[in-house]
């Protein structure tokens, strides 16, 4: 900066002088012909009032120096001249500016090249009067004495632009380090708060005021901004603590799905190095649903779930955009521990109620037959007991396959079904069970569904059912169908004991039970609403609940649109 500071100034300098130095020459230049002009106009006067018809001519014009006399006749010839010059080969005259104008009575002072000297000259002529003709009288000055003497000046401008030249680049050097010594402190003041190592430090003395205030103001600003960056450095720390000793593996891409960052338990996930910071997500992992997610959360903000297999485990990933960030952030979590647990928990669950279910049915048997042959009525209680318990259990049992079956996740054999018909068949179903408790029965609507016939079933039966068990003797339970906008939706409702709002957000969970001790006389097996539950997510359906201790339960199905949603109402 400083050397280019200085080449533009001594060449802003030396331009300056260069121009004051041609305007000092022309003025001079100018100055001395407007003397030389003067003093030929002065001279050619002077010897035009000497002039009368006693005077000779050629005596006239005698004269010293190189001052030129010239006396010329009214119709321009020369009559004398004071250069030795043979005035009948001198031409005429009469044409010459300044006999015209001499004789129109403007006399002026005119500079052009003489024809007989072959030099510019400073001509001036008057005109005389001389009884009844007149002569004009000319004086002269060679132009080259004009120049002659800015010859002679010349050299002494030159040494003093010289001079100024050296005394200018002397204190321009001066200024320019006045000016660049505090700038270059202030730019290595910038350099050590970049490296977190800033210290203020007073102005220099005897600077400029302006250059002063900035360095104290940057110093006031450095000061704010090393306190920030010294939190800023902190906070990334933690990040970069925390973000390295997650569990999970995290990574974010950019709007081109290139790796902006990268935890250590992803690198551990994916078997990469550090180095994969900044290149394209296919690097990483190539994998169609992980980069179509990716992309979609870009362009939309949509957020994405789904299970991820690499190196032969199973990650759950989740696709997500940062808010006011164009980056798009990916947890990996390992449940493949959870998934494997899972997988033997169903496994076991359905084993065992199959095993279960065998010597059930045997015991089931062995009872009816025992009550046919009982001869001792004193046994009858206890064979129905053991009847009652078999049923139960058998009851458990089909529950517990049924729910087997749905986590299993089989292929959906959807078609149209109805709802009425569906409801007509659960009353059918359950008509022992509302007879005995003299319950009121509504069902109005219909609407057809896509699904499987027997889903549906066990959905509306276990849903009534539910209602019918935890019902007051004569109460109401109704099954609704009907329309809103696009969607079609099943509400069964009764008027039973209710559920307090602490156990509705358990009530679809396995073997839950909200009244136990209810719940076992009257043969539930707690799986009921937990098989509805499993239904709907299997179909894609929106369950909810309302209900009110002591006012009833109303639980409301909302069907999805497309295969296994609804079709039409009526």
């Amino acid at each position: 900066m400083k050397k280019r500071l200085f080449i533009h100034t001594t060449l802003i300098i030396f331009a300056g002088l260069l121009c004051l130095f041609g305007l000092s020459v022309y003025v001079t230049r100018t100055g001395n012909l407007n003397v030389a002009k003067d003093m030929v106009t002065e001279t050619a006067r002077s010897y035009s009032g000497l002039y009368n018809k006693n005077t000779d001519p050629a005596s006239f014009v005698k004269t010293g120096g190189n001052l030129r006399i010239t006396v010329i006749s009214s119709d321009g010839a020369v009559l004398a001249d004071s250069r030795p010059l043979d005035a009948d080969s001198l031409k005429n005259h009469s044409d010459r500016p300044e006999i015209l104008a001499a004789l129109n009575g403007t006399p002026s002072a005119f500079v052009r090249r003489s024809e007989t000297l072959g030099a510019d000259m400073v001509y001036c002529a008057f005109k005389t009067q001389i009884d009844d003709d007149y002569v004009f009288i000319r004086a002269a000055t060679p132009v080259a004495e004009i120049n002659g003497y800015l010859s002679r000046t010349l050299p002494v401008l030159v040494i003093i632009l010289l001079v100024t030249a050296l005394l200018c680049i002397a204190l321009e050097r001066g200024v320019i380090n006045r000016l660049t010594r505090p700038l270059e402190s202030v730019g290595q003041k910038l350099r050590l708060l970049s490296a977190g190592k800033y210290a203020p430090a007073p102005p220099e003395a005897g600077g400029f005021r302006e250059i002063n205030e900035i360095i104290r103001e940057t110093d006031e600003i450095a000061g704010i901004l090393q306190k920030s960056f010294s939190a800023l450095q902190d906070e990334t720390k933690k990040i970069e603590y925390i973000l390295n000793n997650m569990a999970d593996g995290l990574f974010a891409l950019d709007g081109d799905n290139n790796i902006t960052l990268i935890n250590s338990a992803a690198l551990g996930v994916f078997s990469a190095s550090p180095e994969i910071t900044g290149k394209h997500l296919n690097y990483l992992i190539y994998d169609k649903t992980l980069a179509e997610a990716a992309d979609e959360c870009a362009a939309t903000g949509k957020s994405a779930l789904f299970e991820l297999p690499v190196n032969g485990r199973t990650y759950s990933a989740a696709v997500k955009r940062l808010p006011d960030n164009v980056l798009t952030m990916v947890v990996l979590s390992d449940v493949t521990e959870s998934r494997e647990n899972a997988k033997r928990r169903e496994e076991f669950f359905s084993n065992a109620s199959h095993e279960l279910k065998t010597p059930l049915t045997a015991i089931k048997g062995f009872c009816e037959m025992t009550s046919l042959n009982n001869k001792d009525e004193s046994l009858n209680k206890y064979i129905s007991g053991i009847s009652r318990e078999t049923d139960r259990m058998l009851s458990l049992i089909r529950d517990m396959l049924k729910l087997s079956e749905l986590e299993s996740a089989p292929e959906i054999n959807a078609s149209p079904v109805s709802l009425a018909k569906t409801t007509s068949e659960t009353l059918e179903a359950l008509s022992a069970a509302v007879s005995e408790k003299e319950i009121i029965f509504e069902s109005s609507g219909d609407a057809s569904v896509n699904a499987d016939p027997e889903h549906l079933f066990k959905l509306m039966k276990n849903l009534v059912e539910n209602a019918v068990r935890y019902n007051n003797r004569g109460g109401k339970v109704s099954a609704t169908v009907r329309r809103e906008g696009s969607n079609v939706l099943l509400i069964v409702s009764d008027d039973g004991i209710g559920i307090s709002p602490e156990e509705q957000t358990r009530i679809f969970e396995r073997f839950y039970r909200s009244d136990k001790s209810r719940s076992r006389q009257n043969g539930g097996t707690g799986l009921g609403l937990s098989i509805v539950k499993h239904i709907c997510d299997l179909y894609g359906w929106k369950l909810t609940l309302k209900s009110k201790l002591g006012v009833g339960t109303e639980v409301t199905v909302q069907f999805a649109a497309g295969v296994g949603g609804s079709d039409s109402a009526r």
